[in-house]
């Protein structure tokens, strides 16, 4: 391994060369507002001096680089493959820096690199291999800068732009491959006639004066005259500020102040709808002069809900639990789960999905952890993220929640997280950094409880100093439901919306409070005015105006796919002594016991709960509770049936579990046993200790010791309690799985799908393991009311497997632990540093028999003394056949290397010796290797 840590100190000059137009007459224009500037080269340097390169591409306002036809490979075993110098280039400058491979999968990868000086306002990613697409803002204009490597998939790049460009000026790189409908061409670059002039100029790039020149072309592309009118808001050429303030200006204060506060979307105290919504959790009238549509809002923690079918007809995918999402490890399964929220959200007329959870897991009995993603800040931040741009690529908004650390569900409107600025913002706040940078949500939801004493949609140091001042969050901040305590000190200290107050708050403060103190100069006019573009701007940058939601019919056998990878990727294999498992053709006589596997899978409670689907509603009504945050739901997928149907060569018999003597007795005459164990969690309520309900423990030991080969499924929030765990050779975790939860298990407990998820969160033994094994309040009739407090600083940021890291507690299971039907090995190790990046790469080998994906996990342990002793730092799925090897690459996460420093508010690399621990789970590293990082600011 080397680490680079000389200065790559040679001189970068630019010079131009009076060359003819390669497209068009000369323009006047010359960049910034009035023109988008591609500087475009013909190769990539592998050295440049940053400041040099930087002074000179500001000297000619080039809104973006880039470079076609690059080779990267994957190997880093020698100087000449450091990380890409234009990323740091990129980092010192605050830009935009992407690489877009041709093939993904592949060792040596081929692509084109983009960096960009403005602002992304939305972008392609892992769900367009090959292809790329930023939505550019220039301060005034939008533009949309694609770039196509795979030269053979000309129809679905088209999909792309039809799906993305929303109508703005777009250039298309690289478009001697396809002819796209809508574009000018000429040699190798495209255009829309978004632009009414174009010009090039050559370009040399020198280096030094030994090497030689890099050639390329200057592209100045002047836009087309702004569309003047009525409404000059609906010029889709105009970023979504520009178009937020023209609106404005026009509005009256009447209609801004009805841009401030939603309306409960089902209707107060049962009463009728809104006179215009369409039945969910929020919903704002529209501005019929202006042509500003109405806001309508959907709880979607797992899918688009229909509170009790009060819209007739409309259903929606019941995507698995958040967990099994982040148990994939995989940002393309969070994507397409986004995307089929977002798409069945739209079919059903909203344009705002309450998505986009991020609250991190610090305790397993919290009764919303499965609308979470566990308890790592980069693997939730990134899977969220992705998630989050998943339902903003069907022209939805979605809202990046509960803002925060809203991790306990006990007296959730009062109580007070305790914990101090680093260790916040080194856990939970870099989980919704992360999520924030990835998924760039148009809408932020403060939440119900207290920060620090201060309640979290009334805080001022989260919104408006750490969100909008230090991330520089552009849209707005709506309320939780329920979560407003004032008009005027909620306004100022960031809040932009409140969500239906009349039905949920003392108060509908956002209307006649707030007018009073507008009006009394309280709240500045120019406040006012801010919160109202800040809505609409996310609403013209998400497609609302310009792609309105229609009713239509979702497409169920999508959302049927797309959940069933969740499942079949979400799944944990826990345990598989002496293989068990997957079930093989001589196993004849299988017995199902209990969990209602003969009905469907459970899910959890609450506004999240969707429970109405293409196959149904309630597949065992009538369990406990049957009120809020019930009723508890079974989806109709049943595993006893998806196992029939894989295995008719088998005699499949179901017993409900009740009677453990009985379903024993079924046991014992089976060749294997497999007991279904479910645990209800819910919103606004935690669970009062880990263990499963119901007598189910006794129920498995009695099954256990009359079959040695018995199976457990568990369907839980989390993790439980597991004493029987010794004596049950095979243990599968499915979460909540979903409409498509018993085709999936099938799937995996057969082998016709190999295991492949990895825990997002540490499993502790039992409660005795956690921070506070004792916690007052939990539960349903609690014997102990709760407390006004909850102390967080006990662990800081060392949430889970760091917690278990820095006291010396060994897990039932580690986090990122999960098992295989093949084995894979690793070898190689190699890691290269500069600057704030650092890349790793290593061989990766199925050395089993059958096909399957595994988790290269990549962690840094920290030098002795360190508060934190190991991070997460970067993580890659992979999928190999057997014997097949890859060398992969993996980049870390800058500011997981980094510890937060408060007194200057910036992220700082320490100077130092680390150590890199390539590991299959936090606990168990195979592969080990020093590396040196300089230090300094993560930018």
């Amino acid at each position: 391994m080397k680490t680079i840590t000389k200065p790559l100190a040679l001189t970068a000059a630019i010079t131009l060369s009076l060359a003819a137009s390669a497209w068009a007459a000369p323009t006047a224009t010359t960049g910034g507002a009035d023109a988008f500037t591609v500087l475009s080269l013909e190769q990539a340097p592998k050295w440049l001096n940053a400041a040099d390169v930087a002074a000179q591409l500001q000297a000619m306002n080039v809104d973006a680089l880039t470079i076609g036809n690059v080779h990267r490979e994957a190997d880093t075993s020698d100087t000449s493959h450091v990380p890409d110098p234009l990323e740091a280039l990129a980092d010192q400058l605050g830009y935009t820096y992407r690489f877009v491979s041709a093939d993904p999968a592949s060792a040596e990868r081929r692509g084109s690199i983009v960096i960009s000086r403005l602002p992304v306002e939305a972008e392609s990613g892992i769900e367009a291999p090959g292809m790329n697409y930023l939505r550019l803002n220039d301060g005034r204009h939008v533009v949309a800068l694609y770039t196509h490597t795979a030269a053979a998939d000309a129809a679905r790049f088209k999909q792309l732009i039809d799906a993305s460009r929303v109508g703005a000026p777009a250039v298309l790189l690289g478009a001697n491959d396809a002819a796209v409908t809508g574009f000018d061409a000429n040699g190798d670059v495209a255009r829309s006639n978004g632009f009414q002039s174009a010009s090039s100029t050559a370009v040399k790039l020198r280096i030094d004066a030994d090497s030689p020149a890099i050639a390329g072309k200057l592209l100045t592309l002047g836009y087309a005259a702004p569309v003047g009118g009525d409404t000059p808001w609906m010029d889709t050429s105009l970023n979504a500020d520009a178009r937020a303030r023209l609106i404005v200006a026009k509005m009256t204060d009447d209609e801004k102040f009805q841009m401030l506060h939603s309306y409960f979307g089902l209707g107060k105290d049962g009463g009728p709808l809104p006179e215009g919504a369409v039945g969910s959790a929020g919903f704002v009238p529209g501005v019929a002069r202006l042509g500003i549509p109405s806001q309508q809002s959907a709880d979607a923690g797992v899918g688009v809900t229909n509170p009790g079918g009060i819209r007739k007809g409309d259903h929606a995918t019941a995507m698995p639990s958040g967990p099994s999402t982040a148990s994939s490890w995989n940002p393309e399964v969070a994507f397409a789960g986004g995307a089929t929220m977002g798409r069945e959200a739209w079919q059903q007329r909203f344009n705002i999905l309450l998505a986009g959870s991020v609250n991190l897991q610090r305790d397993p009995r919290n009764g919303r952890n499965f609308e979470y993603a566990g308890e790592d800040p980069l693997l939730a931040g990134r899977l969220v993220g992705e998630s989050i741009r998943g339902v903003q690529s069907q022209h939805v908004v979605s809202t990046m929640k509960h803002f925060a650390l809203n991790d306990m569900e006990t007296s959730r409107n009062f109580h007070s997280a305790e914990i101090g600025e680093q260790a916040m913002r080194e856990s939970d706040l870099l989980a919704f950094e992360i999520a924030l940078d990835i998924g760039k949500p148009g809408s932020v939801m403060c939440s119900y409880n207290r920060i620090n004493g201060i309640y979290g949609c009334e805080h001022d140091y989260l919104m408006n100093q750490v969100l909008k001042q230090e991330w520089k969050f552009p849209g707005f901040v709506m309320s939780d439901w329920g979560g407003v305590h004032s008009g005027s000190k909620a306004a100022l200290a960031g809040l932009d919306q409140q969500s239906a107050g009349e039905v949920f708050d003392k108060a509908v403060y956002f209307d006649e409070p707030l007018r009073l103190a507008v009006n009394g100069g309280v709240v500045p006019r120019a406040r006012l005015d801010d919160m109202v573009s800040r809505i609409l701007r996310a609403m013209f940058a998400n497609g609302n105006f310009d792609l309105p939601p229609q009713h239509q019919p979702i497409d169920a056998a999508a959302g049927f796919a797309a959940a069933q990878r969740t499942v079949e990727e979400g799944s944990v294999l826990l345990r598989n002594a002496n293989n068990v498992l997957p079930l093989g053709p001589e196993v004849k006589r299988i017995v199902i016991i209990g969990g209602h596997a003969d009905k469907g899978v459970i899910g959890g409670g609450g506004s999240s709960m969707v429970g109405w689907t293409a196959k149904g509603t309630n597949a065992v009504p009538g369990v406990l509770p049957t009120t809020w945050p019930g009723p508890v739901i079974f989806h109709p997928s049943s595993p006893l049936e998806a196992l029939r149907a894989e295995r008719p060569d088998a005699s499949i018999e179901y017993v409900d579990g009740r009677d453990v003597a009985a379903a024993a007795r079924a046991a014992a005459g089976a060749d294997v046993a497999i007991v279904f164990a479910t645990q209800w969690s819910a919103e606004s309520v935690d669970l009062p200790h880990m263990k499963l309900p119901d007598n189910q423990d006794a129920l498995i030991a009695g099954v256990a010791k009359a079959n040695p080969k018995t199976v457990v499924v568990l369907e839980t929030n989390g993790p439980v309690e597991l004493p029987w765990l010794q004596q049950v050779p095979a243990v599968l975790q499915a979460w909540y799985p979903g409409i498509r939860g018993g085709e999936g298990i099938a799937a995996l407990l057969t082998g016709k799908v190999n295991p492949s998820g990895r825990l997002p969160v540490t499993w502790p033994v039992d409660a005795s393991q956690l921070p506070r094994p004792e916690v007052n309040g939990l539960g349903f009739n609690p014997k102990h009311k709760p407390d006004d407090t909850i102390d967080y600083d006990i662990e800081g940021a060392n949430v889970g497997y760091k917690w278990f890291a820095a006291k010396g507690l060994t897990p039932q299971f580690a986090f990122g632990h999960g098992l295989s039907y093949t084995t894979f090995t690793y070898e190689n190790l190699s890691a290269t540093s500069m600057g704030q990046r650092l890349v790793a790469t290593v061989d990766i080998r199925n050395t089993g028999k059958v096909a399957g994906a595994d988790v290269a996990q990549l962690y840094l342990k920290m030098p002795e003394g360190s508060a934190t002793p190991i991070r997460l730092i970067g993580f890659q799925k992979v999928t190999l056949q057997p014997g097949e090897s890859r060398r992969i690459r993996i980049e870390a996460e800058p500011k997981t290397l980094a510890s937060f420093d408060t007194a200057d508010k910036q992220w700082k690399i320490a100077e130092g010796r680390y150590e890199l621990q390539l590991s299959r789970s936090a606990n168990e590293p195979v592969e080990t290797s020093p590396v040196v990082l300089s230090g300094g600011v993560v930018r």
